[in-house]
């Protein structure tokens, strides 16, 4: 192996195998990879990195099956796998319960801290504090 290839890294986004060098973020390397867009908004609109320092997250991405993930934050690792569409990132989530339990586990969904526990009358509840 020659330095040149060392300083290369593989990993696969949605699918499809991508190399970029070493000290590539998942964002460029998304770039790259000629990816339109990260995720789709509300409104179905597409989204995509915007302000690269982990502030806007519209860059969230499942990466190695961590669910909301910013992709400008995240240095790319050999044989990493990104997932970009919604579909997937949920694909193992059967209710909004553990979409937020997910979040919670990555840092949170949106500033949104999630809480989940039992009432005085033995009922699981899910909480949400601190929205944005």
């Amino acid at each position: 192996m020659s330095n040149a290839d060392a300083a290369r890294l593989h990993l696969t986004i949605d699918g499809r195998s991508v190399e970029v060098e070493a000290g590539t973020t998942v964002a460029a390397a998304l770039v790259i990879a000629g990816v339109g867009g990260t995720r789709t908004s509300v409104s179905g609109q597409p989204r995509a990195a915007l302000c690269g320092m982990g502030v806007c997250q519209e860059c969230r991405v499942t990466i190695d099956g961590r669910l909301y993930a910013l992709a400008c934050q995240t240095l790319c690792r050999e044989g990493q796998v990104v997932c970009t569409t919604a579909t997937a990132s949920v694909a193992n989530v059967t209710d909004a319960t553990d979409v937020f339990n997910a979040a919670s586990e990555n840092g949170g969904m949106n500033g949104t801290n999630v809480g989940r526990g039992t009432n005085a009358t033995g009922t699981t509840a899910t909480t949400t504090t601190g929205t944005r």
